[in-house]
Protein backbone atom coordinates (compact mmCIF):
# COMPACT_ATOMS: atom_id res chain seq x y z
CA UNK A 1 0.00 0.00 0.00
CA UNK A 2 1.10 3.77 -0.68
CA UNK A 3 -0.05 6.47 1.13
CA UNK A 4 1.37 10.04 1.13
CA UNK A 5 -1.80 11.84 2.89
CA UNK A 6 0.16 12.22 6.02
CA UNK A 7 3.15 14.21 4.44
CA UNK A 8 5.74 11.93 5.60
CA UNK A 9 4.78 8.28 4.34
CA UNK A 10 5.84 7.25 0.78
CA UNK A 11 5.05 3.32 1.21
CA UNK A 12 3.56 1.47 4.67
CA UNK A 13 3.25 -2.67 3.78
CA UNK A 14 1.98 -4.57 6.32
CA UNK A 15 1.53 -8.50 5.78
CA UNK A 16 0.35 -11.63 8.08
CA UNK A 17 0.98 -14.82 6.21
CA UNK A 18 1.53 -18.11 6.97
CA UNK A 19 5.56 -18.08 5.95
CA UNK A 20 6.61 -20.08 2.63
CA UNK A 21 9.86 -20.08 0.57
CA UNK A 22 7.42 -19.84 -2.50
CA UNK A 23 7.03 -16.46 -1.79
CA UNK A 24 10.11 -14.72 -0.99
CA UNK A 25 10.71 -14.07 -4.45
CA UNK A 26 6.92 -12.32 -4.99
CA UNK A 27 7.32 -10.27 -1.94
CA UNK A 28 10.94 -9.18 -2.34
CA UNK A 29 9.48 -8.12 -5.74
CA UNK A 30 6.63 -6.37 -4.19
CA UNK A 31 8.82 -4.33 -2.06
CA UNK A 32 11.07 -3.38 -4.92
CA UNK A 33 7.82 -1.96 -7.53
CA UNK A 34 6.64 -0.45 -4.39
CA UNK A 35 9.68 1.74 -2.88
CA UNK A 36 12.13 1.98 -6.55
CA UNK A 37 9.98 5.12 -7.53
CA UNK A 38 10.88 7.10 -4.09
CA UNK A 39 14.62 5.81 -3.45
CA UNK A 40 17.04 7.63 -5.19
CA UNK A 41 20.06 5.62 -5.97
CA UNK A 42 19.94 1.99 -7.32
CA UNK A 43 22.87 0.57 -4.36
CA UNK A 44 20.35 1.78 -2.05
CA UNK A 45 17.42 -0.04 -3.09
CA UNK A 46 19.37 -3.22 -3.80
CA UNK A 47 20.30 -2.93 -0.08
CA UNK A 48 16.72 -2.42 0.80
CA UNK A 49 15.69 -5.69 -1.02
CA UNK A 50 18.99 -7.70 -0.25
CA UNK A 51 17.17 -7.16 4.02
CA UNK A 52 13.82 -7.77 2.66
CA UNK A 53 15.56 -10.87 1.01
CA UNK A 54 17.11 -11.70 3.87
CA UNK A 55 14.18 -11.15 6.79
CA UNK A 56 11.56 -13.22 4.52
CA UNK A 57 14.31 -16.36 4.30
CA UNK A 58 14.95 -16.19 8.21
CA UNK A 59 11.11 -16.14 8.85
CA UNK A 60 10.04 -19.12 6.73
CA UNK A 61 13.24 -21.27 7.37
CA UNK A 62 12.67 -20.34 11.54
CA UNK A 63 9.08 -20.02 12.25
CA UNK A 64 7.99 -22.38 14.35
CA UNK A 65 3.87 -22.25 12.62
CA UNK A 66 1.44 -20.20 12.68
CA UNK A 67 1.31 -16.76 11.25
CA UNK A 68 4.38 -14.41 10.59
CA UNK A 69 4.68 -10.71 9.92
CA UNK A 70 6.29 -8.28 7.94
CA UNK A 71 6.21 -4.55 7.96
CA UNK A 72 7.82 -1.82 6.00
CA UNK A 73 7.64 1.84 6.21
CA UNK A 74 9.26 4.19 4.36
CA UNK A 75 8.74 7.55 5.21
CA UNK A 76 10.10 11.17 4.80
CA UNK A 77 12.43 12.11 7.54
CA UNK A 78 14.59 15.94 7.85
CA UNK A 79 17.50 14.25 5.29
CA UNK A 80 16.19 11.62 2.94
CA UNK A 81 13.83 8.71 3.62
CA UNK A 82 13.78 6.78 7.14
CA UNK A 83 13.36 3.10 5.86
CA UNK A 84 12.05 0.47 8.31
CA UNK A 85 11.78 -3.41 8.17
CA UNK A 86 10.19 -5.03 10.51
CA UNK A 87 9.16 -9.39 11.06
CA UNK A 88 7.74 -10.88 13.60
CA UNK A 89 7.17 -14.60 14.17
CA UNK A 90 6.83 -17.00 16.75
CA UNK A 91 9.75 -19.03 16.90
CA UNK A 92 11.12 -22.86 18.90
CA UNK A 93 13.56 -21.96 22.24
CA UNK A 94 16.46 -22.79 20.99
CA UNK A 95 16.52 -20.68 17.82
CA UNK A 96 15.28 -18.01 19.88
CA UNK A 97 18.68 -18.52 22.21
CA UNK A 98 20.31 -19.05 18.45
CA UNK A 99 19.05 -15.48 17.42
CA UNK A 100 19.35 -13.75 20.43
CA UNK A 101 23.37 -14.79 20.73
CA UNK A 102 24.08 -14.11 17.08
CA UNK A 103 22.51 -10.90 16.85
CA UNK A 104 23.97 -9.64 20.71
CA UNK A 105 27.64 -10.62 18.72
CA UNK A 106 26.75 -8.42 15.88
CA UNK A 107 25.99 -5.85 18.46
CA UNK A 108 28.92 -6.17 20.59
CA UNK A 109 31.30 -6.23 17.25
CA UNK A 110 33.51 -3.53 16.55
CA UNK A 111 33.63 -4.31 13.33
CA UNK A 112 30.86 -5.71 11.85
CA UNK A 113 32.52 -6.67 8.36
CA UNK A 114 35.32 -8.16 10.11
CA UNK A 115 32.62 -10.14 12.29
CA UNK A 116 30.75 -11.31 9.07
CA UNK A 117 33.90 -12.69 7.78
CA UNK A 118 34.97 -14.77 10.81
CA UNK A 119 31.32 -15.94 10.35
CA UNK A 120 31.48 -16.78 7.08
CA UNK A 121 34.63 -18.83 7.70
CA UNK A 122 32.85 -20.66 10.67
CA UNK A 123 29.79 -21.52 8.55
CA UNK A 124 32.22 -23.56 6.42
CA UNK A 125 31.50 -26.91 8.18
CA UNK A 126 27.79 -26.42 9.26
CA UNK A 127 25.48 -29.25 8.08
CA UNK A 128 22.20 -26.96 8.65
CA UNK A 129 22.14 -23.21 7.12
CA UNK A 130 24.17 -20.86 7.08
CA UNK A 131 23.35 -18.63 9.88
CA UNK A 132 25.01 -15.43 8.16
CA UNK A 133 21.72 -13.70 7.22
CA UNK A 134 21.22 -11.01 9.32
CA UNK A 135 24.89 -10.59 9.84
CA UNK A 136 25.17 -9.92 6.02
CA UNK A 137 22.18 -7.54 6.31
CA UNK A 138 24.02 -5.29 9.04
CA UNK A 139 27.55 -5.85 6.51
CA UNK A 140 26.05 -5.43 3.40
CA UNK A 141 22.84 -3.70 3.73
CA UNK A 142 23.93 -0.37 5.85
CA UNK A 143 21.29 -1.16 8.20
CA UNK A 144 20.94 -1.16 11.70
CA UNK A 145 19.11 -4.22 13.54
CA UNK A 146 17.80 -4.65 16.75
CA UNK A 147 15.72 -7.40 18.21
CA UNK A 148 13.18 -8.20 20.59
CA UNK A 149 12.12 -11.51 22.23
CA UNK A 150 8.51 -11.55 23.81
CA UNK A 151 7.63 -15.33 25.10
CA UNK A 152 7.76 -17.33 21.98
CA UNK A 153 7.76 -14.08 19.58
CA UNK A 154 11.04 -12.88 17.53
CA UNK A 155 10.67 -9.19 16.76
CA UNK A 156 13.47 -8.16 14.35
CA UNK A 157 13.85 -4.17 13.08
CA UNK A 158 16.04 -3.26 10.65
CA UNK A 159 16.42 0.20 9.74
CA UNK A 160 18.48 2.66 7.89
CA UNK A 161 18.14 6.67 6.39
CA UNK A 162 18.46 6.45 2.44
CA UNK A 163 18.07 9.28 0.05
CA UNK A 164 14.99 10.29 -1.45
CA UNK A 165 14.58 10.68 -5.14
CA UNK A 166 14.14 14.25 -6.62
CA UNK A 167 16.04 15.37 -2.78
CA UNK A 168 19.34 16.98 -2.85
Amino acid sequence: MTDSSDGRACVLLTLSFEPLAEQIASLRSAVSDLCAPHIAAADELSRLLLATHELLENIVKYSAGGAAEFHLALERAERGLLLRLRTKNRALPERLRDTRQRLDALAAAPDPLAHYDEMIRESAGRHEGSGLGLARILAESEMTLRYQIEREELTIIAEALISERGQP
